[in-house]
């Protein structure tokens, strides 16, 4: 449900992956990097990483564990519809049963 002002607010959008996922997130990722971008050219997709397990060495596979996403929207519902559209989801990467959006104000965000 939107606001009535429009107000954005921030939330961290922390996406564990199913187990046994890590096939079919190496299969999808450039669909999921390709279908983020309008929403980081509309300012919605503020942040976004994966998770692991740890570092991987040079030349290794990351071991995965799943998604960070800050999404700026007017209310927790439509970040959760945003994430509802991600090809993470729709394919069973992502486990929504065990996602968290935590309402979130930045102190400092700064780019790589």
């Amino acid at each position: 449900m939107a606001t009535s002002t429009g107000a954005k607010f921030e939330f961290l959008c922390i996406l564990p992956d199913k187990p046994g996922a890590l096939a079919k997130r190496l299969e999808v990722r450039p669909s999921h990097l390709e279908g983020v971008k309008p929403y980081v050219e509309a300012g919605q997709l503020v942040l976004g990483g994966a998770m692991l397990e740890s570092h991987p060495a040079p030349g290794e596979t990351p071991a995965f564990k799943g998604s960070v996403m800050m999404i700026v929207a007017e209310s927790v519902e439509q970040a959760k519809e945003i994430i509802s559209q991600d090809i993470y989801t729709r394919t069973g990467v992502w486990d929504l049963e065990n996602a968290q959006f935590i309402p979130f104000k930045s102190a400092v965000r700064t780019s790589l």
